[in-house]
């Protein structure tokens, strides 16, 4: 069988190795989709400035709604405390008060006035101002301190708390709440002062890296950044004014083109701007997405191009050269794969059509090798007939003759025929398991003749399902004669040998136990040369059996030796039955 391998590829290319050709693939296809990537980064542009618009937008609002909570928290908690009893006490009746119940209540208040400082991050101060006590209670001292005139007729001015609640004295900022009016000013004046530096400082951790913020009214300015840059934020105040304050909006100063998105406060009657120049964002945005698109388009080809000159020049070779394999797993040695071109893989087809015949006549040769081996070793057994056991037999008949024991020598000759006949058939290397212990049998019925009643065998039955079984021949004399000549004839009386048969799901076993004494050094260097591979022409009978049997069945098949109960050598012969038993 020939495989055929149809490759429509330039011709010039066909002599080239697999490296060339995958890159030259690769450019081809890389070309006409370059282009295509520049035109993507275009339109990929115009998302991520929207984008970044977007992001801008969404923070001003946050930061906007976050100061206008700070503030309303503490314009809240102003109008809570006007009604403060401590705070009443002391402002209308602290001269009449006792010492100690006053002082009680200026330290309840200057409670007061520290959890109203820790109201919000940007407030620095709060002081209740107490005229009829010419004292002030402030949260940053232990608690009274002098009474400052000019900052409280300053800070007694009346304010919109929700629409502009600051009042600006000496440089700082105070959002105050005086309560009653009397002849020369407030019954008594609450006033939280606040941090512009701190306002200042949550603005510029609050802007990006690159931009600005600027909280501005009519009356007050707060930035992030320079005074240059707050001059700019002017201008883009100035524009908001006449936009939709929420809108993000661009704007050219000088040559700089800048994106900026602002939003209205209430609270403060304040507007938070945060603009960004356009340049500082879309320059390294502009080379990060040509390096995306690139890469990205790069990725792209190389799958594409990699998959599809993988399968025309390699995969689709690799494939047919798999498939040869799997045919010569399979036996299959009849294949010649040809390929047109001399790269690589039509040397690796040159060699494996090779290979593929040296096998083939390897295997032929080690089969025929094995075929040989395996008849000499038993044409080598069936020779192995010991010389004592024929000169013995023979001088028995003489004696038998003499003696005229006309039965005897009956039953001997029938034996030793029956015995001759078995040893002498070259016909086939197998018998049935029946045949097998008849041969056996009749081995023992001549040693019983030979020692009269000093040896005595018992065969049990062999059992029906197994009586057909095919085995090798000569599988059970070796053994029985080595239990003769190395324990049993030592006896001078009560010999026994016994050989039983028994079935388990996957294994006949034979047993040949005797009791003729046991030595388990012999036993030990027994089982040494069961285990080692020997040349055959060093092997006993025994050995020979085991040899053989391993190299029909393999596995676990041959020959199990140990001391037996009768207190001699056993020997169990395995054989596995899935090999052995007939299919239905």
């Amino acid at each position: 069988m020939k495989g055929r391998l149809n490759m429509p590829v330039i011709q010039k290319m066909g002599s080239l190795p697999i490296l060339p050709k995958i890159a030259i693939t690769f450019l081809l296809v890389v070309t006409p989709l370059f282009y295509l990537g520049l035109e993507m980064n275009d339109s990929g542009s115009d998302i991520v400035r929207q984008e970044i618009v977007n992001s801008l937008s969404s923070r001003v609002e946050l930061f906007t709604d976050m100061l206008d909570g700070d503030f309303d928290r503490i314009i809240k908690l102003l109008q809570e405390y006007v009604n403060d009893d401590d705070l009443m006490k002391l402002s209308t009746s602290s001269e009449i008060m006792p010492d100690i119940e006053r002082t009680q209540a200026v330290l309840r208040l200057k409670h007061q006035m520290d959890l109203l400082k820790r109201s919000s991050d940007l407030a620095i101060n709060a002081t209740a101002f107490i005229p009829m006590m010419n004292r002030s209670v402030d949260s940053n001292t232990n608690a009274i301190i002098d009474f400052d005139a000019e900052m409280f007729r300053a800070l007694s001015q009346t304010t919109n708390m929700y629409g502009d609640p600051f009042v600006f004295w000496d440089n700082r900022v105070f959002i105050s709440m005086p309560y009653g009016y009397l002849d020369d000013g407030p019954l008594f004046l609450l006033a939280v002062e606040i941090s512009g530096e701190k306002i200042s400082s949550k603005l510029k951790q609050f802007a990006q890296e690159g931009s600005i913020a600027v909280l501005a009214s009519s009356r007050m300015e707060w930035t992030s950044s320079s005074p240059d840059e707050t001059n700019m934020s002017k201008k883009m105040l100035a524009r908001l004014e006449s936009a939709d304050a929420k809108a993000p909006q661009s704007i050219t100063i000088g040559n700089t083109d800048y994106l900026f998105a602002g939003q209205k406060s209430d609270i403060l009657n304040a507007k938070l701007v945060m603009f960004v120049p356009i340049e500082r964002i879309e320059q390294p945005l502009d080379r990060y997405r040509v390096w995306a698109f690139v890469w990205f388009g790069v990725s792209v080809l190389i799958i594409i191009a990699f998959s599809f000159g993988m399968y025309r020049l390699i995969h689709r070779p690799l494939k047919l050269l798999v498939h040869s394999f799997r045919k010569i797993e399979h036996g299959r040695f009849d294949i010649s794969i040809e390929y047109p071109f001399t790269d690589e893989f039509g040397y690796l087809y040159k060699q494996l059509n090779a290979m593929v015949r040296e096998l083939e006549r390897l295997i032929y040769k080690v089969y025929e090798q094995q075929y040989r081996a395996r008849l000499a070793e038993l044409r080598h057994l069936q020779s192995q007939i010991n010389p004592h056991f024929l000169y013995n037999t023979f001088f028995i008949l003489y004696r038998m003759a003499k003696q005229e024991g006309n039965e005897n020598i009956v039953r001997l000759t029938k034996h030793l025929g029956e015995y001759f006949q078995f040893i002498t058939r070259d016909g086939s290397e197998e018998a049935t398991l029946a045949d097998e212990v008849a041969h056996a049998k009749s081995y023992t019925e001549i040693q019983t003749i030979r020692f009269s009643n000093r040896i005595s065998v018992r065969f049990s039955e062999v059992p029906k399902e197994v009586e057909l079984l095919a085995v090798p021949r000569l599988i059970l004399q070796p053994i029985i004669e080595n239990a003769f000549v190395h324990s049993l004839e030592k006896k001078a009386k009560g010999g026994l040998l016994e050989v039983d048969f028994g079935i388990t799901k996957t294994e006949l076993l034979i047993r040949i136990e005797d009791n003729g004494g046991i030595d388990e050094e012999k036993v030990a260097q027994l089982q040494t040369l069961l285990n080692t591979q020997q040349d055959v022409t060093v092997t006993t009978g025994m050995i020979n059996v085991h040899r053989r049997l391993q190299i029909k069945y393999g596995g676990p098949a041959g020959l199990r030796i140990s001391p037996g109960d009768l207190g001699g050598l056993r020997i169990i012969v395995v054989i596995p039955l899935k090999e052995v038993m007939p299919h239905a």
